[in-house]
């Protein structure tokens, strides 16, 4: 698989994550107030960003170039990861809690990836 491709393929992979990801932030925003002891917008707020990013993400991979905007995606996911390692440095316990969600929206959402290619022909 060439660069090119395997960008574009990467750009839509984390395009669905992020949509399954803020869709069950969305859907499931009341039991994560309770958990978390937070406001129940702030998970709305969360999953619909993340589902706005996932569609910058999907217009992304569809870019003429591939290079600046998968650079720009790595940066992005780079900050990403360093705040979940600041969060995991500074407060493990909900670092804990967030790892356990972000797990939850992961499998999830490859099960409906799955369910989906189960159901084609």
């Amino acid at each position: 698989m060439s660069g090119d491709a395997l960008a574009r393929l990467l750009l839509r992979l984390d395009a669905a994550y992020c949509a399954g990801a803020g869709a069950i932030a969305i859907v499931l925003s009341a039991p994560l107030a309770r958990l978390f002891d937070a406001p129940n917008a702030l998970f709305v707020v969360v999953g619909a960003a993340a589902m706005a990013w996932s569609l910058v993400l999907l217009r992304l991979a569809r870019a003429r170039t591939w290079r600046a905007p998968v650079a720009t995606v790595a940066a992005a996911n780079v900050v990403g990861a360093a705040a979940i390692a600041a969060v995991a440095a500074f407060a493990p316990v909900l670092a804990a809690r967030l790892l356990l969600v972000a797990v939850a929206a992961e499998v999830s959402a490859f099960a409906v990836g799955q369910v989906v290619a189960l159901r084609r022909h």
